[in-house]
């Protein structure tokens, strides 16, 4: 189902092979002794935002660093950097506010709520960028991923049909429309029941 391959694509995107955590802020060596704190990945976003530096340096460095998210070794989710990433796509979505060019970082950063399983902050940003960026190209996957969220992850399944259905208003010829019609229909139902009810159409 083309549902389940974006899906897919989403957290392939993270380079997560687990659901774990890498270390955090300190390491310990084997004696026990505290080593100092590795840089951020994206301190030089984060300077470049302080410093004024152009939006499109901002944008740049927070994207083409997008990987350090999760470790490259162990596939994990890095929760210092994670948390980094999203605080500057917050941050610079304020300071060019209404500018496109934040679109992209903060949908990005819904990606890492995602994978942090923060599901609430995922949909408020999903919900931001279909509401403050309607000409960015991700605008509609934005409304149909915050109906996907209401409905997979928070089970809110009266707003993830309103979700659903405005998408389907909205874009009906993108790609996951008819997904989204499925969807709807299969709302608040078990894997079972959904295997079920294929079968019968089948039959």
């Amino acid at each position: 189902m083309r549902v389940a391959s974006f899906l897919t694509a989403t957290f392939l995107s993270l380079f997560l092979c687990t659901c774990g955590s890498a270390p955090d802020e300190e390491s310990t060596t084997g004696d026990g002794e505290n080593v100092m704190a590795q840089p951020g990945a994206f301190d030089a976003a984060a300077k470049a935002l302080e410093n004024d530096a152009p939006a499109t340096e901002v944008r740049d460095l927070l994207i083409d660093n997008y990987a350090m998210v999760s470790d490259a070794k162990t596939g994990r989710i890095d929760q210092r950097n994670s948390q980094q990433f999203v605080d500057l796509a917050d941050r610079f979505a304020k300071k060019v506010a209404g500018d496109t060019i934040a679109a992209l970082p903060l949908y990005k950063s819904a990606e890492v709520y995602q994978a942090l399983n923060d599901f609430p902050a995922a949909a408020a940003v999903f919900e931001r960028i279909h509401k403050d960026y309607p000409s960015f190209s991700k605008s509609g996957e934005a409304l149909f991923m915050l109906a996907f969220t209401y409905d997979e992850n928070l089970k809110e399944f009266d707003k993830a049909r309103a979700a659903y259905e405005q998408f389907i208003a909205q874009y009906p010829e993108n790609t996951f429309a008819d997904d989204a019609a499925m969807l709807i229909k299969n709302l608040g139902k078990s894997d079972e029941e959904i295997l079920r009810a294929l079968e019968q159409q089948q039959q």
